[in-house]
């Protein structure tokens, strides 16, 4: 067995057709992308150091401790757009942290 995208559907209740409701990383704007939607972007991550000097390749998107730190709680006098925004990334969390976690289990794409 098996989670498809229909098992998905109605888990969530979203929509399975129309435009996604994610952003792809592995392109350039996927920070102006995360702005857009949700206000903010995390910070350029730093290059890890290695004795070679050879560039390690630095996994895109926000941590999941970035996104715990900034929208944990949604604030009690938010406006809609606000709790939409709380909303989007929690949706995005769950399902980057449950449905589609990358290899390294840190960082929700």
């Amino acid at each position: 067995m098996t989670v498809t995208l229909q098992d998905i559907a109605m888990i969530t209740g979203l929509p399975i057709d129309g435009n996604p409701l994610c952003m792809n990383t592995d392109f350039e704007g996927w920070r102006a992308q995360m702005q857009a939607l949700i206000g903010m972007v995390p910070p350029e991550p730093r290059e890890p150091e290695r004795e070679d000097k050879k560039k390690e390749r630095v996994a895109a998107g926000a941590t999941f401790t970035w996104i715990s730190s900034n929208f944990a709680h949604c604030p009690d006098d938010a406006n809609e757009d606000m709790v939409k925004t709380y909303a989007r990334v929690y949706m995005w969390y769950v399902v980057s942290r449950t449905m589609f976690a990358d290899g390294t289990g840190k960082n929700a794409r």
